[in-house]
């Protein structure tokens, strides 16, 4: 009898064991296994980002402004860039609020991705700002919405300059200056497209795939800067305002 109670006490608890794991890869179901690691035993981000250059591409809404007020309150230098200036100070005004940073500590540097030609001296003047750049996230960039078969050519062309040649032009005048540092982190911020495809977005996971095959073999070609790391994020769906600011049949809508 005492043996029988045993094993079922036995099984209940490991089938309570098993349940509490679903649940447990449920709640943490998209998380990198990696990070979640760091998480728990890694440096904690306030002793490794503070007083660090952070330069935010498209932070004037969803993800990179999100992400410019958490860097903020962790103590990071930002220089935050997209097309609408007016956005990019009320971000900068909210950083100030919630953190300690001043206001020589955050700059404000409109920048249109698309414009390769502005992208040498946009780096400039964050490294006369603040001397040195030591974390780039290229995070801008547009989303699609739209059937293949109705979408004209040059809305391809838009996406790929925007979201690859864009990106891509910033991060070689960063690149160089990390170099010259030998040292610096370039963090791409790509999607869950970018691994896979999906309807209504052909353009949009053509570009994001595109961002993995390039940052993934520029990371081999920095094998003699070990300083320097190569950095790819594939978030999936994000609450934002991305949908509202989609590229559809034509560059007209």
């Amino acid at each position: 009898m005492a043996w029988g109670c045993a094993l079922c006490l036995a099984l209940a608890g490991g089938a309570l064991l098993a349940l509490l794991v679903q649940l447990l890869r449920w709640l943490r179901a998209d998380g990198d296994l990696t990070l979640l690691w760091a998480e728990r035993w890694g440096k904690k981000p306030e002793h490794e980002l503070r007083g660090k250059v952070v330069w935010v591409t498209g932070a004037s809404s969803g993800i990179g402004e999100e992400l410019s007020y958490q860097l903020a309150k962790l103590g990071a230098l930002l220089a935050i860039s997209a097309r609408r200036e007016d956005e990019l100070q009320r971000v900068k005004k909210k950083c100030l609020q919630i953190s300690s940073l001043s206001e020589n500590d955050i700059l404000v540097l409109r920048l249109d991705l698309t414009n390769r030609s502005s992208h040498e001296a946009a780096t400039n003047s964050v490294l006369k700002h603040f001397g040195k750049i030591d974390i780039l996230v290229n995070n801008g960039g547009r989303s699609q919405r739209s059937l293949f078969v109705d979408t004209n050519l040059d809305v391809y062309s838009a996406i790929i300059e925007l979201n690859y040649l864009g990106t891509i032009s910033l991060t070689k005048y960063v690149l160089n200056h990390m170099i010259q540092r030998k040292k610096g982190k370039i963090v791409t911020v790509s999607s869950v497209m970018g691994i896979m495809g999906a309807p209504l977005a052909t353009g949009y996971c053509a570009s994001k795939h595109a961002l993995q095959g390039f940052f993934n073999s520029l990371r081999t070609e920095l094998t003699d800067y070990p300083e320097i790391s190569v950095i790819q994020i594939c978030p999936g769906p994000v609450q934002s305002q991305i949908i509202q600011n989609v590229f559809t049949e034509n560059l007209a809508k």
